[in-house]
């Protein structure tokens, strides 16, 4: 085994940056939305620590809350609802795509106050024009 100590900070930028690349390789947007959706969740957390807010805030249900079963769930203790059970989800995954990302990226700027050249190329290319 070979347990390590590592960065939330680094976990969720990379989580952001691999998403990034999969969103302008057209890669799968599926990955991209889910890598964005975590790092998201990491970057929420990081900030409310930095505030000194201890106690996590209501966060509003994202489409990764959806598509990541819960625990509770996976170990038959509580039944899916009828919308989980659906084989097929219908939506935009671009569209889902570029609003996870741009949320990430706004968590990740709150905390470091600087995003990285490939956040920047998102925001420029992606975020204005949607």
């Amino acid at each position: 085994m070979d347990i390590r100590k590592y960065s939330k900070q680094e976990i969720a930028q990379g989580q952001i940056e691999t998403a990034l690349e999969l969103f302008f390789a057209k890669g799968d947007l599926f990955s991209a939305i889910t890598l964005a959706g975590a790092a998201e969740e990491i970057l929420v957390q990081l900030n409310e620590l930095k505030k000194g807010q201890l106690g996590l805030a209501e966060k509003v249900a994202s489409l990764f809350e959806i598509l990541r079963p819960a625990t509770k769930k996976r170990d038959g203790l509580e039944k899916p609802s009828r919308f989980e059970a659906e084989t097929v989800i219908h939506m935009d995954a671009r569209h889902e795509a570029v609003f996870l990302l741009g949320r990430a990226i706004e968590e990740y700027v709150t905390l470091t106050g600087e995003p990285t050249p490939l956040m920047l190329r998102f925001l420029s290319e992606v975020a204005v024009r949607g």
